[in-house]
C-alpha cells in the first residue's frame, strides 16, 4: 500500500472522528436541554403491602416503568420536516458583518449613533436575512444589530423575513436571533405610538407561523421560538419568560402546596396595555386547526407538550377559549360538553384518552396543566367522570401520581376534599412506602385549604412514619426518603440532605393552631442536640424549625429546643439560611437566652460581617450596641418587650398580650406588676381627664394619650400604662376574645407595634400608619386625625 493511501485514510478517520464529536456533542446538548425543560427523576421504590393498584378500567402495575412508545419516523411531525441546508454566505457579505461585529466589539460605535449604524448594516440584510441568521457567527452579529436598532428597522427585518420565519426559528442558531427580535420587539412596547406597528408585524408572524405551526412546536429549538411569541402576544414581561422555558418543580410544589387559595394555573405576570389578544387568539386558533389531526402524537413529544402546556395557562383568564381548547387536547369536540355535563357516549372514550396520558411524561405534565386551569365545571365533571374511584390507582403509578397531586391541590369544594380523604386517607402509610410522598403533602394542602379532615390527617401520619414511638415523628419526617428505604435498621443519616415534602409538610403542620399537632411538637422537643444543631444548618430544616418558633406551640417547648443550640449560634449564623433561623430563635427567646445568643454573635462578628447576609442580622439584633453595652442593651430590649406588649394589648386582641408575658423573665414580670399596681390608683383621674386621644410624634417616637369612649364597656375598670417615654395612655381592659379572628390582624397589630418601636418614622411608615388595613376601622375612628369625615 502506498504512503499516499495511507495518508488520504488516515484524513478521512480524522473526518469522521470530528463528525462522530459534532454528533456526540448535539446529541449531549439535546439531552441537556431537555432535561431542564422536563426534568423529573423517579426511583425504583419497594411497593407497599397492602395497596391494591389494579383494576379493569386502569390497569397499570405499580412500579412498573411504562414507556411509551415514542413517535415513528412515518408519524412524527419533526422528523418529516427536514431542516433545510444552510446556505454559504458570500465572502463580501461575510467580510462586511465581520467589520461590523469588530467596531462593536472595539466600542467604536457611540450610542447616539447607534441606531443609525444598526439600520444601515440590517439593510444589507435584505433578501439574505435566512442565510445570515442561519450561520453560526453572523448571527450573533445580526444579534446584536437587532438589539440596537430602531422598532422601523426591526419591524421592516421582521416583515421581510416573515416567509422564512419557521426556517429561522427551528435552527440552532437562526432560533436565537428570532428569539432576540421578539425580545427587542417587547422592549420597544414601552415606547408611544409603536403598538400599531408592532401588532401588524406580529400578526403577519402569527400568519405563516400558524400554517406551519405542528412542524415547529415539535422541534427543540421551534418550540422555544414559539413560546416566546405566544408570551409576547399576551403581554408576559420579558423577566417572567423563563417560567414559560424551565420547567422548575420547585415553583409549582410552592404553587401546589399553598393552604390559601390562589388563582388556577399559577400567576402569571402580565401587561394588559402591551398585550395583542386578537392576534393571540388567531395564533391558537391556526395552531388547533393545523393540529388537530395528529393531537394524540402531539401530547407525547415532549417539546410539542411545552408549547401546548404554555399555552393553557395564557389562556386562563377567557373560559370559552380555553374549555375549547381542552376539549381539542383531551380528543373531544365542545359539542360533547352540554350544559356543564359530559354526554354518555363521550365519558367512556374520555376516561380512555385520559387515562392514556398519564403512560408518559410529557402527557402527564400536560394533563396535570389541564387539571389546575380548567374552569370549574369542567374540573368537577372531570373529577366525577375520571378520577372518582381511581384516586388510589392514579396516585400509585409512575406518572399518574403527578396528576393526582394536580386533581387534589385544585379540589374546589369540601365534598370533593372528603371524597379524596375517604379514598386515599386509609392508606398514607402505602402511599409512603410507594415513594409518592407528593400525593400525602397535597393532601394536607387541600385538607387545611377546605378545613376538613385536618386533625384525621395529623393521626393517620403520624401512624404512618412512627407507629412505635410518637417521638420519632419529625426525625423520620425531615429524612422521609431514606426512613422508608432502611425502615426496619434506620438511623439519623449524618450529613446527608433533609427530605424536601417531609420539610414542606412539617412546615404545613406547624401551621395548624389545635392539640391535633401536639405530638409533632412534643417529637421535635425531644430530639437530641446535634439533630437539632444538623437540621438548624440544613436549608430545608432550618425552615421547618422557623415554623415552630412562629407556631402556637407552648413557649416552655420552643425554649427547650433553642437550648440544644446554645453554644453553636455563631456557627449556625455564618450559614445564610442558619441566619434566619437564629434571628427567629432569638425573637422566641427571654431576655437571658437573647443575651447569650448576642454574646455569641459578638464572637463571631467579624467573620459574620463579611458574609452577604450578616451585616442585616448582626443590625437587626443591635451586636454593636451589646459588644458597647451589655448592660444598656438588656435594659433596651426589656423596655421592647414590655412597649410591645403594652401595644398589643392596646391596639391588639387581649388573647395575644396574655401569652407575650412567658416571654419574659420574671424579674421583668415582677416590674410590671409593681408598675400596674402604682398606676392602678390613678385610674380615676384618667377617666375623668376630658382630653381627646391623640398621636404625637416626636423624638421617643410615637406617643399615645387620651380618654375612653362612653360607649366602651370595662369589666375591671381601665388602667394606664406606661408607654415609650414615660407618657401613660388609657388601656381599656375589655374581656380577651377565645382566638385571634384572622392572621391579618394579627400581622396589623405586629406593624404597628414596630412602628411604635421606631425613634424616626419615614414616609412609607406614615403611609402604613394611615392605611386603613393596617389599623381596623373600629380602632381608627378612635383617633381624630385618622378618623373618616361623616358623609352629609
Amino acid at each position: 500500500m502506498s504512503k499516499e493511501e495511507n495518508s488520504s485514510k488516515k484524513s478521512e478517520n480524522k473526518k469522521n472522528k470530528k463528525r462522530n464529536h459534532g454528533k456526540a456533542h448535539c446529541n449531549h446538548f439535546e439531552n441537556g436541554t431537555s432535561e431542564q425543560l422536563s426534568s423529573r427523576k423517579f426511583k425504583h421504590k419497594k411497593p407497599g403491602k397492602h395497596l391494591k393498584v389494579a383494576s379493569d378500567d386502569f390497569p397499570i402495575k405499580l412500579h412498573e416503568r411504562t414507556r411509551s412508545q415514542k413517535p415513528s419516523a412515518f408519524n412524527s411531525p419533526s422528523k418529516g420536516h427536514a431542516t433545510p441546508l444552510r446556505k454559504r454566505v458570500d465572502p463580501e457579505t461575510a467580510k462586511y458583518f465581520l467589520e461590523i461585529s469588530n467596531l462593536f466589539e472595539s466600542n467604536g460605535v457611540d450610542l447616539d449613533v447607534r441606531p443609525t449604524v444598526c439600520g444601515n448594516a440590517l439593510e444589507e440584510t435584505r433578501g439574505k436575512e435566512v442565510e445570515l441568521a442561519t450561520d453560526m457567527i453572523i448571527s450573533r452579529t445580526l444579534q446584536c444589530l437587532l438589539e440596537g436598532c430602531d422598532l422601523e428597522q426591526l419591524c421592516s427585518f421582521l416583515r421581510s423575513s416573515a416567509e422564512d420565519f419557521p426556517t429561522m426559528a427551528v435552527d440552532k442558531f437562526g432560533s436565537h436571533v428570532a428569539e432576540t427580535a421578539l425580545k427587542s420587539l417587547a422592549t420597544h412596547l414601552q415606547e408611544d405610538q409603536s403598538y400599531s406597528m408592532v401588532e401588524e408585524t406580529l400578526h403577519k408572524i402569527c400568519q405563516v407561523v400558524g400554517a406551519d405551526a405542528v412542524n415547529i412546536i415539535c422541534n427543540i429549538y421551534g418550540s422555544h421560538v414559539l413560546r416566546s411569541l405566544l408570551c409576547l402576544c399576551m403581554g408576559v414581561p420579558l423577566g417572567a419568560l423563563e417560567e414559560f422555558h424551565v420547567t422548575k418543580r420547585s415553583s409549582v410544589l410552592a404553587e401546589r402546596f399553598n393552604s390559601k387559595p390562589g388563582q388556577p394555573g399559577g400567576s402569571i405576570v402580565r401587561n394588559p396595555q402591551n398585550s395583542f389578544p386578537d392576534t393571540f387568539k388567531f395564533l391558537v386558533q391556526e395552531i388547533l386547526n393545523n393540529a388537530k389531526d395528529e393531537i394524540s402524537t402531539l401530547r407525547a413529544e415532549k417539546y410539542s407538550s411545552l408549547v401546548l402546556q404554555s399555552l393553557l395557562k395564557l389562556l386562563v383568564e377567557d373560559d370559552q377559549v380555553l374549555l375549547h381548547t381542552i376539549m381539542i387536547l383531551l380528543g373531544c369536540q365542545e359539542e360533547n360538553f352540554v350544559e356543564n355535563k359530559f354526554t354518555d357516549a363521550t365519558k367512556q372514550k374520555l376516561k380512555g384518552e385520559v387515562l392514556g396520558m398519564l403512560e408518559d411524561t410529557a402527557s402527564s405534565h400536560l394533563m396535570e396543566v389541564i387539571v389546575e386551569v380548567a374552569p370549574e365545571a369542567l374540573y368537577n365533571e372531570l373529577f366525577d367522570v375520571i378520577f372518582k374511584g381511581s384516586l388510589l390507582e392514579i396516585s400509585s403509578h409512575q406518572f399518574g401520581n403527578f396528576v393526582a397531586q394536580a386533581v387534589i391541590s385544585s379540589a374546589r369544594t369540601k365534598e370533593q376534599a372528603n371524597l379524596i380523604w375517604e379514598e386515599l386517607g386509609p392508606y398514607l402509610c402505602q402511599l409512603l412506602e410507594a415513594g409518592k410522598p407528593g400525593v400525602v403533602a397535597s393532601i394536607l394542602a387541600t385538607s387545611q385549604r377546605l378545613q376538613t379532615h385536618v386533625n384525621e390527617f395529623c393521626q393517620e401520619l403520624s401512624v404512618a412514619v412512627c407507629p412505635e414511638s410518637p417521638t420519632c415523628i419529625v426525625p423520620h419526617l425531615l429524612h422521609l426518603d431514606s426512613y422508608f428505604r432502611y425502615k426496619s435498621h434506620w438511623k439519623w443519616p449524618l450529613g446527608d440532605k433533609m427530605h424536601v415534602l417531609g420539610c414542606l409538610m412539617l412546615q404545613s403542620l406547624f401551621k395548624i393552631s389545635n392539640s391535633a399537632v401536639r405530638l409533632y411538637i412534643e417529637s421535635l422537643s425531644c430530639m437530641e442536640a446535634d439533630h437539632v444543631l444538623e437540621t438548624a444548618k440544613d436549608v430545608r430544616g432550618g425552615r421547618v424549625l422557623e415554623a415552630f418558633l412562629c407556631s402556637e406551640a407552648p413557649v416552655k417547648q420552643k425554649l427547650k429546643v433553642i437550648a440544644k443550640l446554645q453554644g453553636f449560634f455563631g456557627e449556625v449564623s455564618l450559614h445564610p439560611s442558619g441566619s434566619f433561623t437564629v434571628e427567629k430563635c432569638f425573637t422566641a427567646s427571654n431576655i437571658s437566652m437573647r443575651e447569650a445568643i448576642a454574646a455569641e454573635l459578638l464572637n463571631v462578628q467579624p467573620e459574620l460581617s463579611m458574609t452577604k447576609h450578616g451585616p442585616y442580622l448582626l443590625r437587626k439584633l443591635d451586636i454593636e450596641g451589646f459588644g458597647r453595652n451589655p448592660e444598656q442593651w438588656k435594659s433596651s430590649q426589656e423596655s421592647k418587650e414590655t412597649t410591645y406588649r403594652d401595644f398589643l394589648a392596646a391596639f391588639g386582641d387581649k388573647d395575644h398580650a396574655t401569652i407575650a408575658p412567658e416571654f419574659f423573665p420574671k424579674d421583668s414580670q415582677k416590674k410590671r406588676r409593681r408598675q400596674e399596681n402604682i398606676t392602678g390608683h390613678n385610674n380615676s383621674s384618667i377617666e375623668n381627664h376630658s382630653s381627646p386621644i391623640t398621636l404625637r410624634f416626636g423624638k421617643e417616637g410615637l406617643s399615645y394619650g387620651g380618654k375612653h369612649g362612653n360607649n366602651r364597656k370595662s369589666s375591671s375598670g381601665s388602667q394606664a400604662v406606661k408607654f415609650l417615654s414615660g407618657r401613660s395612655f388609657a388601656r381599656n381592659s375589655m374581656k380577651a376574645k377565645p382566638a385571634m379572628q384572622s392572621n391579618k390582624t394579627k400581622s396589623s397589630t405586629s406593624e404597628l407595634a414596630d412602628l411604635a418601636l421606631k425613634s424616626k418614622l419615614s414616609q412609607s411608615d406614615v403611609q402604613k400608619l394611615f392605611d386603613p388595613k393596617t389599623l381596623g376601622d373600629k380602632k381608627q375612628h378612635a383617633i381624630p386625625f385618622l378618623r373618616k369625615p361623616n358623609k352629609r
